[in-house]
């Protein structure tokens, strides 16, 4: 069956219709190592420190940390280091057994839907590269932000659907024939069924009960294997420029944002903000 990527006029969210449900998970027909490719470990445990870190400036101690969809454990293993409570919840035995395996991490194997892990009290939730895999955001979102406890936060990273590079890139599909938009996956992967820029992502926050207590717009690194021949080598080139140029208009490749419940009466100061970052990221995904 063929879908077609369209975009909300009043949210600005990015979605497939009909939307393509899988009959069975097909995260299980990769090994962690082929789906994790792309993924430095030590670089992820040093990046689950820095959200740790920042959790702890907010809240003022290390506490109880849940990861939705968290892989081989890499960001949990950086947190523990930092002395907080960690699970996950990972659908995909085989991440979760290998999270269990190299990181010592309790994993809950399920998927979000089901998540008893979620039944429990938490200060911090991790979304790390998760939200666009998910065929019901506002759901879970929810019911995230009922087992936060009262001043908790939580992470998202995002790729930026009003990026430079998904725009330059959907042109760039026209140009050779091909009637493909590059901003969602839903049959392949990374298997991304749903899309957010910085406003559709405020907008699902707020509708959900949520405040972003800081956003930041980033630069992803260029992923894009290359292809053999003078076309490879163009593509890979004009794909760097694409996320430079992008970094520097304020179209980055990819969206942070942490978050509390709504209704708060006082943030850290200068803790509100959305900001421009020159720093160089990979998709978590």
């Amino acid at each position: 069956m063929l879908t077609s990527v369209v975009r909300c006029r009043d949210c600005h969210g990015v979605y497939q219709r009909p939307t393509l449900v899988p009959e069975f998970n097909p995260y299980e027909d990769h090994s962690p190592a082929e789906y994790f490719q792309f993924h430095e470990a030590q670089r992820k445990v040093a990046l689950g420190e820095s959200l740790a870190a920042f959790a702890e400036s907010y809240l003022g101690r290390p506490g109880s940390m849940l990861e939705i969809g968290c892989g081989r454990g890499e960001l949990l293993r950086g947190a523990a280091n930092r002395g907080w409570v960690v699970k996950g919840v990972e659908m995909t035995p085989a991440f979760a057994d290998f999270a269990r395996g190299e990181y010592r991490i309790d994993v809950e194997c399920a998927p979000v839907e089901k998540a008893k892990s979620l039944a429990e009290p938490h200060n911090v939730v991790l979304f790390a590269a998760i939200l666009e895999h998910l065929y019901t955001p506002v759901d879970t979102l929810r019911r995230v932000r009922r087992a936060l406890r009262p001043g908790g936060l939580i992470f998202l990273d995002v790729p930026n659907e009003c990026s430079l590079m998904a725009a330059l890139g959907n042109v760039y599909m026209r140009a050779r024939g091909r009637d493909w938009a590059v901003n969602l996956s839903p049959s392949f992967s990374p298997y991304h069924v749903v899309g957010f820029c910085p406003t559709s992502l405020r907008h699902l926050l707020e509708a959900t009960g949520f405040q972003p207590v800081a956003l930041e717009i980033h630069r992803w690194n260029n992923a894009l294997p290359r292809r053999p021949g003078l076309l490879g080598a163009c593509e890979h080139a004009g794909l760097d420029l694409a996320l430079s140029v992008g970094e520097w208009v304020g179209m980055g490749a990819g969206i942070t944002c942490w978050a509390t419940t709504a209704g708060m009466d006082e943030s850290p100061p200068g803790s509100t903000k959305i900001v421009q970052s020159g720093t160089d990221r990979s998709s978590i995904d």
